[in-house]
């Protein structure tokens, strides 16, 4: 799998391209175990997703101190 985001994006958007038009053509043909487990697919391949977004958040920026914590005073009245 190659490292950069462009080149990731691209990958998933081609492959929820290809998810979608199957679950159009088995909606077309009424396929319903097809459909419902291109939406399955679909469904792990947003949880994939948001996986390397957090990944590559992480990668630009880094998480702070382990150590140090916020308290927002402000929400506990």
């Amino acid at each position: 799998m190659p490292n950069d985001p462009l080149s990731i994006a691209i990958q998933e958007i081609a492959e929820t391209k290809r998810l979608l038009e199957s679950l159009v053509t088995s909606s077309e043909s009424f396929d319903y175990p097809a459909a419902k487990l291109t939406i399955k697919h679909l469904n792990r391949k947003i949880r994939e997703l948001g996986k390397l977004q957090n990944r590559f958040q992480l990668q630009k920026f880094p998480a702070p101190d382990p150590k140090i914590h916020v308290i927002d005073f402000t929400l506990s009245r």
